[in-house]
């Protein structure tokens, strides 16, 4: 079998999706199975062999033309828009999107064989705006493997014992709601170790929201517990931040996968996220809170985990094998491997 892998250029794939469909070829090139990426449009059917077209992402010029080709070859193809018809995403900048899809992007979905999807809200967002589609639902695995080590992360970045480290690693985008941890904290009020807090806020975004954001950190320092900017950080460089944490936060209105939460949970690291994203489970995990992406939730949250921040080593150990036990490729990508077989088939 041989896959054609498509994604977006890496100036928009950077973090989850690069690192998901980079750790899913690699093993399925462990598994026997032939994948390329971005292969010239002709030669896709000329093999002798069962092909398999897989389109990551939407809204890229070149793809409706590729599975156009692939339509006339006979070549099954597969789709995971990865979020990108979420509907925070589809509302914002809804007027650029809406002729586009209609007119060139909705018949490149409607003709896949099958569309992906990562979670079960995404499928049933899917499922409105193709009612018969039917999404394959399969999450993505582990990218890298990685244990918990908090005592070691935070000596190495300078954080204090007694300090509570709440992260925020991410985009700093509308989407993910870095306004509402950021009111959430400052109406905390006179909370009991307050100054003991610190928000570690790793991610870069454009000048202008950036610029808006620390405006409102300055207004509200009275308020708020210190609040560290440190810009992007990408691959081995993250890790120190995702174990040194106390509690990842991630408020997010739209979260098609969330890998960030899963590389936290990955090192034992608890969460708190929203409703909004595919991890309800985290609670019956004992690994964090799920909450409506308000101010007032999320507050309430927040003073609960500071009621009782106290997280042993035994219990980011015991998490962390969780984690991986459920997201490791080992489980996940068998599943892939017999849906490709499945479209072929």
């Amino acid at each position: 079998m041989t896959l054609h892998f498509f994604e977006p250029p890496p100036q928009q794939k950077i973090g989850g999706l690069d690192l998901a469909t980079k750790s899913l070829k690699g093993f399925l090139e462990r598994s026997g199975i032939v994948v390329i990426n971005d292969s010239p449009t002709e030669t896709i059917g000329g093999s002798r062999g069962a092909e398999i077209v897989h389109f990551h992402g939407l809204w890229q010029r070149k793809f409706p033309r590729i599975s156009a080709h692939c339509r006339r070859q006979g070549v099954p193809y597969i789709v995971s828009p990865h979020g990108m018809l979420e509907p925070w995403a589809w509302q914002h900048k809804w007027w650029k999107k809406w002729v586009y899809f209609h007119l060139v992007e909705h018949k490149h979905l409607d003709k896949a064989r099958r569309l992906l999807a990562t979670s079960a809200i995404e499928a049933r967002n899917l499922e409105n705006f193709f009612p018969r589609s039917d999404p394959m639902i399969l999450p993505l695995g582990l990218a890298e493997s990685r244990e918990p080590a908090y005592a070691t992360a935070r000596q190495t970045l300078g954080w204090g014992e007694s300090e509570i480290i709440l992260l925020y690693l991410s985009r700093i985008h509308p989407k993910k709601g870095l306004p509402i941890l950021l009111r959430a904290l400052a109406s905390l009020g006179p909370e009991p170790g307050l100054r003991s807090i610190r928000l570690v806020i790793v991610g870069g975004g454009s000048e202008s929201y950036v610029r808006k954001l620390k405006a409102f950190v300055r207004n509200q320092h009275q308020h708020l517990p210190r609040v560290d900017w440190i810009g992007e950080v990408w691959s081995e460089d993250k890790w120190a931040y995702l174990q040194g944490a106390d509690l990842m936060c991630i408020p997010s209105y739209s979260e098609n996968f969330g890998f960030v939460i899963l590389e936290s949970l990955q090192v034992g690291t608890r969460v708190i996220t929203t409703d909004q994203t595919p991890w309800d489970s985290i609670p019956s995990w004992n690994a964090g809170w799920i909450v409506r992406p308000r101010v007032d939730t999320l507050t309430t949250a927040i003073r609960q985990y500071l009621a009782h921040p106290e997280w042993s080593e035994d219990q980011r150990s015991r998490l962390a094998a969780e984690t991986c036990e459920r997201y490791s490729w080992e489980k996940i990508g068998p599943e892939y491997v017999c849906f490709y077989e499945s479209i072929v088939g």
